[in-house]
């Protein structure tokens, strides 16, 4: 006769955060590959993608006096929240490891007159967020947020931060960390916010 190893599920088919055994077995149906691909993708890639347009970028305040080009990283507020964001704790560890590759290159980028900023929003539509995305590729949030804001974030929420940091606005900010994410933080306070 086989026997059928069967996990205690919470309701959201997540593990018994009470027993060790479920919690062990829950986490280790992931795959090594699993995690090496979503390091692959959310650190590896945005490292050296930065690096290697930092020679063009460091040309930005020769051509226009008083000016300095600026790297805008996304992140993700899931590498400053407890917890594991979801059950998927690859994903919250890698935002976490990228938010702070990208306060180590503006260190390394100080000297170039370079500056490199990080945004990590809150629940945004996407298809990680709602499994799913029509033709223009746009998704649709259909439930409550538990933010102050009471919604998710906008294309034009996304898009004002990134603006704000490339542009005249922002040539004060080096080294810094935005949330753009509805008071989700001020909700649920990140870990070092």
């Amino acid at each position: 006769m086989e026997r059928v190893l069967t996990i205690p599920v919470a309701d959201n088919d997540q593990p018994d955060m009470s027993d060790p055994q479920a919690i062990s077995d829950h986490f280790m149906k992931s795959e090594f590959e699993q995690w090496e691909d979503t390091f692959r993708t959310n650190v590896t890639s945005g490292f050296f993608m930065s690096v290697a347009m930092l020679p063009l970028l460091a040309k930005g305040h020769e051509i226009t006096p008083g000016y300095s080009s600026s790297v805008v990283n996304v992140s993700s507020i899931s590498g400053a929240m407890k917890g594991n964001s979801g059950g998927q704790p690859a994903y919250a560890a890698s935002k976490a490891a990228f938010t702070h590759v990208s306060r180590g290159l503006a260190t390394v980028f100080q000297g170039t007159k370079v500056r490199v900023n990080t945004i990590a929003p809150g629940i945004f539509p996407s298809e990680m967020t709602t499994g799913t995305s029509g033709e223009d590729n746009k998704s649709n949030l259909d439930r409550k947020i538990g933010n102050p804001a009471g919604r998710p974030g906008h294309d034009s929420d996304m898009a004002a931060t990134i603006l704000f940091l490339a542009g005249p606005g922002g040539l004060f900010y080096n080294h810094q960390i935005l949330y753009p994410d509805g008071g989700s933080t001020l909700a649920s306070p990140a870990v070092n916010n």
